[in-house]
Formats: structure tokens, sequence, C-alpha cells
């Protein structure tokens, strides 16, 4: 469908990419990847026309259709939902009113077969266009997208970022384009919509090119990968993790070829050296100045720096008790988000919130913050507890004519230029890259300003909206093994489920006006939640005897049972808060395999727990 020729581009700072020649297929779903600053977007605009190549050229196939969703949130209109999904189809409209048109026109002139020939022609273009059903159809994408019956009136200027772009995403899907353009799709969703999304895409016919730095999202919804590196384009087959281990093996090779040419390079300088002045060995010294003359050298391999460290100011020891909630009720209006919260978050937890969208996951980490107020209850903060609060907004509020450095100054407290520098090399600004300016930064640049920014001083407390929208997969990477190596208490909410699997030691879903929360991360909630769903639709039905038919021994054995069940009850408990102490131990972040047993144990321990309640119900039924 799409061909790219011989492509260069290049900004006045370099060359982002030469010479590329690759071929998009139909079926092709291809995930867009690399460092920040590559050259994903611009690429993404060349193929779309809105930007031109320094040479070569991008050749589209005669009636590929194309649909875009953009990066930037989409505005909003006074029009309702339906009304702006329905406009993506202007020719359906325009063909509307042109059947509506020449209809009056021929009850004038009924006998005007231009005209009828007209309408003729029209009425078979709408209902090749499937525009009789084109309403239907709407409706059916929008309720798939989470879009409840009677929001379809509703103006789309009402609704936040994230279903705005579902809007987007609606009229893109009722086109049915032959290719599909998407830049960072998820960066406004939820976690429940990034689902959705990744199903949908995994099963989508056509072709496809998408931007995005969620690992989990690319491995369920892509099957190529072309990624920007060192000014090259590479195209790979398969998800984003056949991806990585096959670049891995590639770099393995190359390093292993430059190794060998350089041997065999050496060797042969050797020689040439030794026997230059002797002429019985004239003949072979010029063989092996030509084969070096002609040899095709391997490049040195550039080794990318993943073992960079982000080093966060490690707070003091804080209370137990970090923060509370105590019969916390907020109300927007007539909306209730919570009634009679109550929640502790202890030293050393580190908590993802999940749950839909409007559920209260940023309600609740902004009233933790202080800039949400609660209707009625009490949200405290331990004493001596320092907090930080890092929401997606704060990359608009730093000021765009301050460079790196007089943006971390200005909050860093009388720091010597040292340690101002050595600061801003653990967040990756190394150099001159500390004297850029915040407003040619890009989107993933800014945001690590604004994480240096809020952990300039050490906080017993991380609260944290989507921390790693807008940074590469190298840099989530690396503030993912900072912010699990952080000894203080995290509350965070990521539709990166890679990262909250490596940070979050709790998972604490958010509904239904209050919260329920799991012993472990997300993988271990969505096992857990399988789990409970499988539960209840196989739990077996306790045999129940008739009352009176037990004899005093029966009622002996059923009464030692009990008393057994109870001390098993306060065994069971001492043993999960001790593997809890193990999955908590910040010492311990590191040892997977370690903390995969606690989280098995106590997953047995709480399904026993389960099962022994249940024979407790029964026995004291029977006994009654």
């Amino acid at each position: 469908m799409i061909r790219l020729e011989n492509l260069s581009k290049s900004f006045p700072d370099g060359d982002l990419f030469n010479n590329v020649n690759i071929s998009i297929k139909r079926g092709m779903r291809i995930g867009l990847v690399g460092p920040n600053g590559s050259g994903k977007t611009t690429l993404l605009r060349i193929m779309l026309g809105k930007d031109s190549p320094d040479s070569g050229s991008v050749q589209v196939d005669k009636a590929t259709s194309i649909g875009y969703l953009a990066q930037d949130i989409v505005a909003g209109t006074g029009r309702s939902i339906l009304e702006e999904v329905l406009v993506s189809y202007p020719e359906v409209r325009d063909l509307e009113g042109k059947i509506l048109t020449l209809s009056e026109a021929i009850s004038k002139d009924p006998n005007n077969m231009d005209l009828v020939n007209k309408l003729g022609d029209a009425q078979h273009r709408f209902e090749a266009l499937g525009g009789w059903n084109l309403e239907d159809k709407a409706k059916k994408i929008l309720s798939g997208l989470g879009f409840s019956d009677e929001k379809f009136t509703e103006p789309m200027d009402v609704f936040s970022g994230g279903w705005r772009m579902r809007v987007a995403l609606a009229s893109i899907l009722l086109q049915q384009p032959d290719i599909l353009f998407l830049d960072e799709p998820t960066n406004h969703l939820d976690l429940e919509a990034t689902i959705w999304l990744e199903s949908f895409l995994a099963n989508w016919k056509g072709g496809m090119i998408m931007i995005s730095h969620d690992r989990a999202f690319l491995d369920r919804s892509i099957n190529n990968i072309l990624e920007i590196d060192l000014k090259k384009i590479t195209l790979y087959h398969g998800n984003y993790t056949k991806y990585t281990e096959e670049k891995s093996l590639r770099i393995e090779q190359h390093r292993n070829a430059f190794r060998n040419q350089q041997k065999q390079i050496k060797d042969t300088e050797r020689f040439i050296e030794r026997f230059r002045s002797k002429n019985t060995k004239a003949t072979q010294v010029q063989s092996r100045v030509k084969m070096l003359d002609k040899l095709e050298k391997v490049e040195a391999p550039t080794e990318q720096n993943h073992n960079m460290n982000l080093r966060l100011p490690q707070p003091s020891r804080s209370p137990l008790n970090v923060a509370s909630c105590r019969n916390v009720v907020k109300h927007y209006g007539d909306i209730e988000v919570f009634n009679n919260l109550n929640m502790i978050v202890e030293r050393g937890q580190k908590i993802g919130l999940v749950g839909h969208n409007g559920a209260g996951k940023s309600t609740l980490l902004k009233m933790l913050a202080g800039v949400e107020s609660v209707t009625s209850g009490a949200v405290r903060i331990g004493s001596s507890v320092i907090s930080a609060y890092y929401a997606q907004h704060q990359l608009e509020i730093l000021d765009p004519n301050e460079t790196v450095f007089e943006s971390i100054q200005k909050v860093s407290q009388g720091w010597s230029e040292t340690e101002m520098r050595t600061y801003l090399g653990s967040f990756m600004f190394t150099g001159d890259e500390i004297e850029k300016y915040v407003k040619v930064l890009s989107g993933g640049e800014k945001a690590r300003v604004a994480l240096a920014r809020m952990l300039v001083q050490p906080s017993h407390l991380l609260l944290l909206d989507e921390p790693t929208n807008h940074l590469d997969m190298m840099t989530r990477n690396v503030v993912e093994r900072a912010l699990a190596q952080f000894t203080g208490s995290i509350v965070c909410i990521s539709h990166d489920r890679h990262f909250l699997n490596n940070v979050t030691n709790l998972t604490c879903e958010v509904g239904e006006g209050g919260i329920k929360l799991f012993e472990g991360n997300y993988d271990y909630y969505e096992w857990k939640k399988q789990e409970e769903k499988q539960r209840k639709s196989e739990r077996p039905k306790i045999k129940v005897e008739t009352k009176g038919k037990f004899d005093y021994k029966e009622r002996k054995k059923v009464r030692n049972r009990l008393s057994w069940i109870e001390k098993r009850f306060k065994t069971i408990e001492k043993e999960i808060e001790n593997q809890r102490k193990i999955s908590q131990d910040p010492a311990n972040g590191d040892d997977y395999e370690l903390l995969q047993k606690a989280m098995e144990f106590m997953t047995n321990l709480e399904c026993e727990y389960l099962e022994l309640m249940e024979e407790q119900e029964g026995l004291l039924a029977n006994s009654a």
C-alpha cells in the first residue's frame, strides 16, 4: 500500500535518517519505536504527506484510504458525539442532501429522466457506502468504545480528553480506512480503554503504523516493529518482545563481526609492517595492502547506556502510617465519587490505582496531594511526612523561557553547580543539554525536567499521575528502576502495565464509592480477579445436614473442627503478614524469584482461608 523509496530527512542539527527503503503491505501492523527525538513523528508525518523529505519519495497506492489519530488532545465542539462521528463521513452526508434535493426536483418535474438518472446514481452510491444504516453503525462503534446510549446526544465539549480521543477513533473506525496511523494513542486513555483498544487493533485486518512506548500494548496489538535508531531504520517481524530478542542477537553478531574484522586488520597490518622491506614478500605485501583498501569496514558498535541510573534523593524513615483517608465522602454536585472511604498508606507501600474511567482514581490522588478537598471526612498526612505530587499538567506550567539548569536551580535551594550538574546527569541531561531552553524540549525531555523538579527534595510519599507518559522506552526503564529502588511510599496511576508490574507491590481497585486492596502488582491483581470470577461461577454447594441429626460424638467433632479452624485462621493471618513483609521489603526488590514465591504463598493461604470460611459457615448452620 505504501512504499518509502530512498527517503532521507535532516534537521539543522543533524540527520534523522538516510536512504530508507521499506514497503508497507496490507495486514502489517507496525509499531514505530526509537528514542525521543529520533524522528518517529517526523517519519509518520512524511508518510501522511504533512511533511516533506529532503530526498526520496513516498508512494501510496491509488484508492488507499488513510485514517490518522494524532497525539494531540482532540478539541471539543458543540456537536453531539454521534454527529461528530457522522461528520467524518462527508460523502454520505453530501449524498443524503443531494438525494433530498433531487427527490424534491423530481416531484415537480416527474418526466425529467435526467433528474431520475442522477437520483438513481446517487442512491446507488449512497447504498454502496452503507448510508442507509450508517447511524446504526456509528452507535455500535461508540457503544463498543464505552459510551452509553444516553451519551450519544451530549455535546462533545463536555467530555474529557480521553473520551474525545475515543470519539476521534470512532470516526476513523466508521470510515474503515485501508491503513491506520496512530501517534501515541494510549496517552490520554485509561487502562480499561487501553486494553479495549489493544484487543481491537489485534484483530485489525488492514495496515497500521503506530507510535507507542507501552510495551504490553505493543506486544498485544502489532506484528512488526519499525525501529529508528542511530539514523537507521530497520524492520523487524514479530511483536515487541521478539524485536528486543532479535535486536540483542543482532547487536551481539555485529559486535563479534567488528571484533573479528579488527583482529583481521591488525594481523594484516602487522604482516605488511614486518615484510614491507623484503623483496621476496613484495607480492604478498601488495596483495594485503589492496585487500585492506577494498575492505568494507564494519562500523564500530555504538553501545547504548542501558545501565544508566536515576538516583532519587532518598527520604528519612517515616512513621508507619504515611497517609490516611478516614470516612471520606466526595461529591461533585449530584455525582457521588466516594462514600465512607477508608484507606491507609503505610511506609514502603507502592500502590497502583486501577479502575474504570470516572471511578475516582485521579480524585483520590488529588485528595492525598491536598489539591482537592473532601466533602466530608478527613485526609491526613503523617507527622513530618513530606509528599510530592506529579500531574501531567506540570509539563504545561514549566517556564518555556528558562533553561533546564535554571528550571532546577529555582527549586534546588542553594545547591552548588557541581551538585546541580550531577543531579541533572542522573536525569540524562549532560553537557550542553542543560543549557537548552524548555520551549525547545521534546515531550519526553519536558517530562524529565518536571520529574527532576518534583524530586529535588527527598519525599516520603510520591503521588504520581501517569509519570511515564511521553517517555521513550529507555527512559521508562530508568524511571522504573529508580522508583522500584525508592525507599519511600508511592501511590500512582498508570495505564502502562509493565510499569505497574515492576514498581508496585499493592494494587488498589477504585470504584463503587470505595476501594479494594490486592496484595500484589498488576499481574497478580488480574490473576486474582479472574480467579474470583471463576470461583463464583464454580463455587461448590455446601451440603447442609438436617438439624437434630447430630449425636453427641458428631457435635464434639464439629466443636473440635470449629476450634481448629479458628486457630488456623490466626496462623494463616500471621503467615500472610510475614509474606507481605517479604514482598514489601525494598531489599528484596530485585529478587524476583523470592517475590514470586511470596505472592504464590499468599495466594494459596488466601484460597485456604476462603475454603475454611465456607466450611465454618456450613458447620455453624448445621449445629445451630
